[in-house]
């Protein structure tokens, strides 16, 4: 998949064979199972007209409804990573801004610049936009014209099985924001189902007050992204990743302010590798979220607390085990 940054705000040159065009519009945030719809639809159609599918990234993410977009499933990086590995789409165009035309003739002007546009695919969102681009009446004055396909899809209808339970979302923004939801309330198992894979957290690993290796479980101390949604404060059972590596390990990851030794409220983002004994700082180390252990407490000694530790090691063990035993009996 090429990736073309419209940095001047303008759109690229046509084409340069003319090939027929989809254009498949979101911010993508998760890249989740609604996502992944749209995508396969978008390419459905592109090959039904012998032509390619493109995605428009407006970026940055427009903030959500609780206006924060600090909070988000995945950076940039992460979602050009996912639709790459999609392979459903030939090109991949981020915008600086949304493109904001007064008219559907001015909108039109702009997309016919990517290229030969046969169809445009967005979603319903709130407020009458489509795609969080352009206002409904342009896309439905472009529709009634017959000057250019529109389809609107709503990840209910195309993937049921993305919904989370108990929700009633209705568009692929409503269910991005009903997974930040999860995500934040740490209920990671209920995220992963409707995502479609596990959740991730990728941060360089830096130096810390190594109190846990003094405790006896040395801790690689992640630095997250800034824009990316950290899981609610407790302990997890994970799988941890370094650069390049093939093979996954076992971790306790703590997020949290460590009450016990009265921290204050600097939230970190720790990882215990089981029965591992390299040190792992200066990398970048990624995360993946299985399932949450337990809530952050405070103890009222260290022993206290090093008993604790020794549980949490062998719940995250049994439930890491369990996972792997499904994933292999889902292979067979």
């Amino acid at each position: 998949m090429r990736v073309a940054y419209l940095i001047q705000r303008e759109a690229p040159p046509p084409s340069s064979d003319g090939a027929p065009l989809v254009v498949a519009i979101s911010d993508w945030d998760g890249v989740h199972r609604g996502h992944v719809a749209l995508a396969r639809r978008a390419a459905e159609l592109a090959s039904a007209h012998n032509g390619y599918a493109v995605a428009l990234l407006p970026w940055p993410s427009p903030a959500g409804d609780d206006n924060t977009p600090a909070a988000r499933l995945t950076t940039l990086e992460e979602r050009i990573a996912r639709l790459d590995a999609l392979g459903c789409f030939e090109t991949l165009y981020i915008l600086p801004t949304p493109p904001e035309p007064q008219d559907a003739e001015s909108a039109l002007v702009w997309l016919r610049s990517l290229g030969n546009v046969q169809a445009l695919l967005g979603e319903p969102q709130r407020g009458g936009a489509v795609g969080q681009v352009w206002p409904a009446a342009i896309i439905s004055a472009l529709w009634a014209a017959g000057i250019i396909v529109i389809e609107q899809v709503a990840w209910g209808a195309i993937a049921d099985e993305a919904s989370p339970q108990n929700t009633d979302s209705h568009s692929l923004s409503d269910l991005s924001a009903a997974i930040r939801t999860l995500v934040a309330a740490g209920r990671m198992r209920e995220a992963t189902a409707a995502l479609g894979y596990t959740y991730t957290v990728t941060g360089e690993v830096v130096g810390g007050d190594r109190r846990g290796r003094l405790l006896g479980f040395p801790t690689a101390n992640l630095r997250p992204e800034p824009s990316k949604l950290v899981p609610a404060n407790g302990i997890y059972a994970a799988w941890t990743r370094l650069p390049g590596g093939e093979t996954p390990w076992p971790a306790v990851v703590s997020i949290g302010v460590r009450p016990t030794f009265g921290e204050g409220a600097r939230r970190q983002v720790e990882a215990y590798l089981l029965d591992a004994t390299m040190d792992v700082y200066g990398v970048q180390l990624r995360l993946e979220f299985v399932d949450y252990l337990r809530a952050e407490l405070r103890f009222e000694s260290v022993e206290a607390l090093i008993a604790q530790m020794q549980t949490d090691c062998e719940h995250a063990r049994q439930t890491l085990r369990a996972e792997t035993a499904l994933d292999a009996n889902a292979a067979g």
